[in-house]
């Protein structure tokens, strides 16, 4: 995958940037606050990352527009807020929010990996993902995420582990305790049988009474076992609602549009307030004309596979309703029935001869359902074993990287994140991030591109600057990264130049604190009015 372009603006005022190379890039000046930060986090922001401007910088007024190229398809991706539009080939795709692209994404661009959070299974949030190869100026802790807030150090390890293939799912968990409810069942069920057998032949004349009250003791566990049953129940029957409400009102869109369309070709459609001809669907902070034939056609292709998302979710969720539902079925029917019924109806109590063939098939039972634990406690294990294994290797390399760059450094990394007592002083916080992101390019051999703002934050040395940038051209990746330079460095004019294999891309003409200019917004109109987008 390469950056092609990226840029932002609005009518009034914009940027472009499109001088990137597929090697190392290097944008810099010799003074802050001429929009490398604004460009950084303009081009991840397009791509669904959470937003981290500067302060100040009022984001939401603006578009952002970044073109990407990954397996020979070209992606282009123009953000407002929440409301992104996505274009491909003649396919223009628009989403509701962030979640409705992070599927899109995993569908048709690259694939996510599902990690375990809240107990549930999940896709992993782009935020999250791009940790593996972004690295922003601002918000920095390399004791956590950067920006931490719902997701942790931890699901940043389970993510490098479901990559891995050896993060285990919600599946084999709950398997393996379904397995061990269901051996505690049997070792219970056996234990109370037995009991009672050898109460049949001690006492006879009141085996009735007593076998039939040995059940008690399990009949406040099967009521927390039902409730835990339909709460998942009711929760899942929520989301179903809502995405079903979601379906409906799309639906009822499709027919609008369609309708439309049919007006459009036998008459002329103007606005009886103001007269105007120009019809408008609009998604979010993003409108679009419908007027215009191409982009009618692919705003109801967008809505009809949004339709078609929302209908396999909706599948998906009732086949796991009807599993719950069968599985309470299932809970309620092993439950016995009240205490007063159980001794009203002394009747149905089994005989001896009955209650020996039972004991022996529970007996059966158990040796299987020990078998079950033991083979899926097995694959657990080897899982553990390889994350393990995994973390081994990428933090060796993660020290090595450290070693490469600061050989007299003092850190020692032991995990992916920083303890929180460990103290960063000069440039290694700078390159902890190093050391960690081509640690793990190394270990999966990705093709993302390596972004980082600020690479030579913390008074990096020109020695490490250049160890630095002689690994990152070695990944074979497209690098991008930004430097801010001394003045003695800046003035000789060839510090970045004369380098092999490095564009240098020189922001020192722009003006501070105002990359945005005039005379980029008629070009950066036409990319957004390409959208089929209005203003």
């Amino acid at each position: 995958m390469k950056i092609l372009k990226t840029g932002c603006g609005n009518k009034n005022e914009a940027f472009i940037e499109d001088r990137f190379t597929d090697g190392v890039n290097i944008i810099f000046s010799n003074d802050n606050n001429k929009g490398k930060t604004i460009v950084f986090q303009g081009l991840m922001y397009a791509l669904g990352n959470d937003p981290i401007f500067p302060s100040g910088f009022d984001y939401k007024s603006y578009y952002f527009y970044t073109s990407l190229e990954h397996n020979g398809n070209i992606y282009e991706f123009l953000r407002k807020n929440n409301s992104i539009t996505i274009k491909s080939n003649q396919d223009i795709y628009i989403t509701d929010d962030i979640s409705d692209l992070k599927y899109y994404i995993t569908d048709n661009v690259f694939k996510l990996p599902y990690i375990i959070k809240d107990s549930f299974q999940k896709l992993v949030d782009l935020s999250l993902f791009y940790q593996l190869f972004f690295v922003g100026q601002d918000r920095r802790n390399p004791s956590n995420v950067i920006n931490s807030s719902y997701y942790n150090k931890q699901d940043f390890a389970n993510m490098i582990y479901s990559l891995s293939e050896c993060l285990t799912l919600t599946d084999s968990i709950e398997k393996l305790k379904e397995l061990r409810n269901e051996l505690r069942k049997c070792k219970a069920q056996i234990e109370n049988l037995s009991k009672r057998l050898t109460f049949y032949r001690e006492h006879p004349e009141i085996a009735n009474t007593i076998s039939s009250a040995a059940a008690r003791e399990n009949i406040e566990k099967e009521r927390k076992d039902l409730q835990s049953l339909n709460d998942a129940i009711s929760t899942m029957q929520r989301k179903r609602s809502r995405l079903t409400n979601r379906k409906v009102k799309l639906e009822a869109l499709i027919t609008e549009l369609n309708s439309l369309n049919t007006q459009l070709k036998t008459g002329e459609i103007h606005c009886q307030d103001c007269g105007s001809r120009n019809i408008t669907y609009s998604s979010g902070d993003i409108s679009f004309e419908l007027t215009n034939d191409l982009v009618r056609k692919n705003i109801i292709k967008s809505i009809s596979d949004s339709i078609t998302l929302y209908s396999s979710q909706i599948t998906e969720l009732q086949q796991t309703i009807s599993q719950k539902q069968t599985a309470l079925n299932q809970l309620i029917q092993k439950m016995p029935v009240s205490m007063s019924n159980i001794l009203i109806y002394s009747d149905t109590i089994r005989t001896c001869n009955e209650d020996e063939k039972i004991l022996s098939d529970l007996y059966e039972k158990k040796d299987m359902l020990e078998t079950e634990i033991e083979i899926e406690q097995k694959r657990q294990e080897i899982n553990t074993d390889k994350q393990v294994e995994v973390k081994n290797n990428i933090i060796s390399s993660m020290n090595a990287f450290y070693k490469l760059v600061d050989p007299d450094g003092t850190q020692e990394y032991k995990d992916f994140f920083a303890t929180r007592n460990m103290t960063f002083s000069g440039s290694e916080e700078q390159e902890y991030y190093f050391s960690r992101t081509l640690a793990i390019f190394w270990h999966f051999k990705y093709d993302f591109p390596i972004i980082m703002d600020c690479f030579r934050k913390g008074e990096l040395s020109t020695k490490k600057e250049n160890t630095m940038i002689e690994e990152y051209k070695k990944t074979g990746l497209q690098i991008i990264l930004s430097s801010t330079l001394k003045d003695e460095e800046y003035t000789t004019g060839t510090k970045y130049y004369s380098i092999p294999g490095v564009k240098a891309i020189n922001y020192e003409t722009n003006p501070n604190s105002h990359i945005l200019q005039k005379n980029y917004c008629e070009k950066f109109m036409e990319i957004v009015n390409s959208f089929g987008v209005v203003l």
